[in-house]
């Protein structure tokens, strides 16, 4: 496993209620024959610089228990965890309605509150800006160049990180309307970036 812990504390920017999610995940077409039920993800919330090189071999050693492929990302957008605090009571009042209204099966989404509060703080709801992931599969470094060039003339280009796949972009805002390029991209407006794969020897 290797991240470089330096360029993510420059990239990230923590505050009061401003914190990352770093995931790690095994994904199911690197692990043919695991069924998805198998397949195991791990958030964990990071919310101060100090704390990434920490959290970060913490996921390493909770994939390692598992004999399989996984990677390792951070959300490229910093998360509102006082928005995600607001929505989890909005869902749990849901849940207790349902409850009192003899639902049985949702008492079980009050065991696991720290998992449910962490997939809100993923959501779309609670993201507190908008950096745009550009997902360059299957190109070249040096068509990677070229788009990071043309990017650049637009907007700033933050962080440039290789994939399993290709390349992952990450910039500010701007109007991609306009953009004009022959290499092949996705771009994720709530996106997660690579930073390595974990849990291996």
């Amino acid at each position: 496993m290797t991240v470089d812990i330096d360029e993510l504390q420059r990239f990230c920017t923590f505050g009061p209620d401003r914190v990352y999610l770093l995931v790690a995940i095994a994904r199911a077409k690197e692990n043919p024959g695991t069924g998805r039920q198998e397949l195991p993800v791990i958030r964990e919330v990071v919310a101060d610089a100090a704390a990434l090189s920490r959290k970060v071999r913490q996921l390493d050693h909770a994939m390692s228990r598992f004999d399989l492929r996984s990677r390792l990302y951070i959300s490229v957008n910093a998360r509102d965890a006082l928005a995600a605090t607001f929505e989890l009571r909005r869902r749990m009042d849901d849940w207790l309605e349902m409850r009192l209204h003899g639902d049985e099966d949702v008492a079980t989404k009050f065991k696991q509150v720290d998992s449910e509060f962490k997939s809100v703080l993923q959501s779309d709801g609670c993201s507190d800006e908008t950096n745009f992931l550009f997902d360059l599969d299957d190109v070249s470094a040096a068509e990677a160049d070229g788009l990071e060039a043309t990017l650049g003339e637009r907007t700033t280009v933050s962080l440039r990180r290789e994939t399993p796949n290709g390349y992952h972009l990450v910039t500010e805002p701007f109007d991609y309307t306009e953009l004009a390029t022959d290499v092949g991209y996705e771009l994720k407006t709530d996106g997660m970036l690579f930073l390595s794969y974990v849990g291996e020897d």
